[in-house]
């Protein structure tokens, strides 16, 4: 296994895909092929009971998580992926995938759904993001290193809305082409609807994966509250949540 280092190299995006090291699964191959050309950090975190000590539960358990964790970083190593690792024994698993996500720098965290065998199909749900640019400068370093194909979305209540929609889009279109993105594989999208959530994961259902923005500074805010957090409980498909630092 990789040793844990959170500071990262020089340029590229960096996704942090948890796994429940108690409950390892092998890593679908379409997931693997996505987001190899990106740097990854693989977190294996342990539930451990709270009537448990964690330093008792990963003596007894340690080498059966890290076995678990080692076979998830092969199937990026033997992609030639950047990839390192990390195990943590945790009363806390959104607690823990939030810290390992500040340690580590990472720009987008994994929430896992149902994989389809090839993900090309994008959708970009946005709205005024105040981290917009980090969200096309992942989407940039994806489009740059595989074959997918991304529909940028918004939802408006109004034709005010819908104008200013329609902008948003065109204006991420267009800094997305500024960065070498052949136009072609960029779509935008424009709904109207009275409530944001119900749309995206009723679009959600054309596309493979969902590319979204944090919109609380923790994982356990971001599921509780708002539309992201009500999108990413509602879909099936796998989500990359885009960190707001």
């Amino acid at each position: 296994m990789a040793d844990g280092d959170p500071n990262k190299g020089d340029g590229g995006s960096t996704v942090l895909i948890p796994i429940n090291a108690a409950e390892p699964e092998d890593l679908p191959v379409a997931l693997v092929g996505t987001l190899a050309p990106l740097r990854i950090v693989v977190l294996g975190y342990y539930p451990v009971p709270s009537q448990a000590a964690p330093e008792q539960v990963r003596s007894n358990r340690g080498d059966e998580a890290t076995t678990a964790i080692e076979d998830a970083v092969s199937q990026f190593a033997d992609r030639g992926a950047e990839v390192e690792s990390v195990v943590v024994f945790t009363h806390d698993k959104d607690e823990t995938v939030d810290h390992i996500a500040a340690e580590y720098d990472v720009d987008a965290v994994l929430t896992p759904g149902d994989y389809a065998e090839e993900l090309t199909r994008v959708l970009v749900p946005m709205r005024g993001d105040e981290n917009l640019d980090r969200i096309i400068s992942f989407i940039i370093d994806l489009m740059r290193q595989s074959d997918v194909t991304v529909t940028l979305y918004n939802v408006a209540e109004s034709d005010e809305e819908a104008s200013r929609g329609e902008l948003l889009l065109r204006g991420a279109r267009d800094q997305l082409a500024e960065n070498g993105v052949d136009p072609d594989r960029v779509e935008w999208q424009v709904d109207r609807g009275d409530s944001p959530a119900d749309a995206i994961v009723a679009t959600a259902q054309e596309h493979d994966v969902l590319i979204v923005g944090e919109s609380q500074p923790s994982l356990r805010e971001r599921i509780l509250g708002r539309t992201t957090g009500r999108v990413i409980g509602k879909v099936d498909q796998p989500v990359l949540a885009v960190r707001d630092i």
